[in-house]
């Protein structure tokens, strides 16, 4: 089995993903659901997830100086 990298496996990708196709599909195979609803359905999906993934990846970096700009007298 090939080794997928951590952002790949993540379910919240998977659901955003599935949160953005299945209104698109929903609206193809069904008349009720207007193309152009499902398309704000499908954009909302994606802006969520990334802005969950940047508070994500916000509080995994909250605290870190980069190395440049570190005094080397706190060390």
């Amino acid at each position: 089995m090939p080794k997928f990298p951590p952002k790949l496996r993540s379910r919240k990708l998977w659901m955003a993903l599935a949160g953005a196709v299945l209104p698109i599909v929903g609206a193809y195979l069904s008349a009720e659901v207007d193309l152009g609803e499902a398309l704000k359905l499908s954009v909302a999906a994606v802006i969520a997830y990334c802005a969950s993934q940047g508070i994500v990846d916000a509080k995994t970096m909250e605290g870190w100086i980069p190395p440049e700009l570190k005094d080397p007298a706190d060390e």
